[in-house]
């Protein structure tokens, strides 16, 4: 029973040790209703971040560079931006306005 109790707690450690390593951030676009989606890009890794009344976030995530592509409805065009996230931190991006 002791060793069960003590792999128990040995596999916790090692999860909860990959949880504090990763990272997230977040962004607010605007105009909010000319986004069509924005993607969050990082070497071959590609993900699409989660939207909730004009916030954008993306969570557990490695840490490291970044990129947050905006694809925008017409007459937006599709921008770029560069974001750096450190282990365990949350960024946030501010807001960032469309151009056309």
């Amino acid at each position: 029973m002791v060793q069960l109790v003590l792999v128990i707690i040995g596999v916790s450690s090692i999860h909860a040790a990959r949880l504090l390593a990763t990272s997230s951030f977040h962004l607010r676009i605007g105009p909010v209703g000319a986004v069509r989606v924005v993607l969050a890009i990082q070497g071959t890794d590609t993900l699409p971040m989660t939207h909730v009344n004009g916030f954008y976030f993306v969570r557990s995530i490695n840490p490291g560079h970044w990129q947050v592509l905006v694809r925008p409805d017409a007459p937006y065009k599709d921008q770029r931006y560069d974001v750096t996230v450190t282990p365990g931190g949350d960024a946030d991006l501010g807001e960032m306005r469309l151009a056309q």
